[in-house]
């Protein structure tokens, strides 16, 4: 759809084939959802966007695609477990404002930009650095060692997710066992996997693309009973996105590059056969769509939740490790019900999408991210001036 009238309801509803009887039914949903109050969206942080959709009668078509393309691909988990006022909220961000963007050059441009305002203020960033303990004494965050030595320091921010913090970089030991207990029983957000298709040809102008149908969304029970034990369903939600086509300088001239992805089982431990498994189911579905990219296809590489897990997220739970927002943006985990940024442990932090943050993948990390800045100057500045 053209931008200029992407969120136009009307364009939407063409679009999906939306009969004419029910398109107020329709209408009403999405002028609800996009202009709820803030403090009305607080009252649903205890009940599913499953459950808050069943307040409308929607026809398949407007369903799927709330869930589909929209919800699935945001929070990354079944809708019937995604909070509604998480989903709410985040949603109406997109439609009064939209969102997205590419980064030219490719999207680590955005992490070099951030470390460089870090060392132009006078930090240091170091590179394929691993963090192996976070040091305590006496109730108090001493330092962190690292592969590269250990730095001593009043006051540590992790990123590393609250799970790996607690569980190994700090240890068990240190906190309280309720606090533990509550650790454990958070719940991450699925995981997401997919293939790069290198291509000798352009097969398609679209940026972006999410191919989806009125069963492809995933349930609670259909997770348990499908997914996870890899006896995948005929259609599931595939998402493609073709860099070049925001940035000509990311693929060879007259050559493409296609990225697909969808939601998985976040374990990190996932076999060679499940994997081909999914990726199969991939590939099978976006081909349908492009019955011609097979011949143009000069090489391809899966990419998995092993792989995430590798590079943002050690595995200290049996499932977890591998998922591709952080915490779940669940009931009983989002809005009031979100976990906090200051550790039971003196001058620990917490940063990133499981603690302080709402929003859409990296948009929560940097809207945690400023909470927590904040957050710290206020202690940092507190502590010099009382003790």
């Amino acid at each position: 759809m053209p931008p200029d009238t992407a969120m136009d309801p009307n364009v939407i509803f063409d679009w999906l084939e939306v009969k004419e009887e029910d398109r107020e039914e329709s209408l009403k949903c999405l002028m609800d959802l996009t202009l709820m109050p803030e403090t009305d969206i607080d009252k649903f942080d205890d009940i599913s966007f499953a459950e808050w959709l069943n307040n409308y009668k929607l026809p398949p078509a407007v369903y799927a695609f709330l869930l589909g393309p929209v919800a699935d691909g945001c929070f990354v988990v079944p809708f019937d477990a995604l909070a509604a006022s998480e989903a709410i909220r985040n949603l109406q961000a997109i439609f009064l404002r939209n969102g997205g963007l590419f980064c030219k050059g490719g999207f680590g441009n955005l992490a070099d930009a951030y470390a460089s305002v870090a060392t132009a203020n006078g930090g240091k960033v170091m590179m394929r650095t691993r963090t192996e303990k976070i040091l305590v004494e006496q109730g108090k965050v001493t330092g962190a060692v690292t592969d590269k030595g250990t730095f001593k320091a009043p006051i540590v921010i992790s990123n590393a997710g609250l799970q790996p913090t607690v569980l190994k970089l700090v240890g068990e030991e240190y906190f309280d066992a309720n606090y533990v207990n509550y650790i454990k029983e958070l719940i991450p957000s699925l995981g997401f996997m997919g293939t790069r298709y290198f291509l000798s040809k352009k097969v398609t102008d679209a940026p972006y693309g999410v191919i989806f149908s009125d069963s492809s969304s995933w349930t609670l029970d259909r997770w348990i009973t499908e997914a996870k034990t890899a006896n995948l369903p005929d259609e599931i939600t595939v998402w493609f996105e073709v860099p070049d086509n925001y940035d000509p300088d990311a693929a060879p001239a007259g050559k493409q590059i296609l990225m697909t992805g969808f939601l998985c089982p976040a374990d990190p431990q996932m076999t060679a056969r499940e994997k081909k498994i999914w990726w199969d189911k991939g590939e099978e579905i976006l081909f349908k769509v492009f019955p011609d990219m097979p011949k143009y296809v000069e090489a391809k590489e899966g990419y998995s939740v092993t792989d995430v897990s590798k590079l943002t997220r050690d595995q200290v739970l049996p499932g977890q490790g591998g998922e591709c927002i952080g915490l779940g943006q669940i009931v009983g985990q989002s809005g009031g019900h979100k976990p906090s940024t200051k550790a039971p442990i003196q001058g620990l932090f917490y940063v990133g999408c499981d603690a302080g943050g709402t929003g859409i993948g990296i948009h929560q990390a940097v809207d945690s991210a400023m909470h927590v800045a904040d957050e710290v100057l206020r202690y940092n500045r507190m502590h010099q001036a009382l003790e």
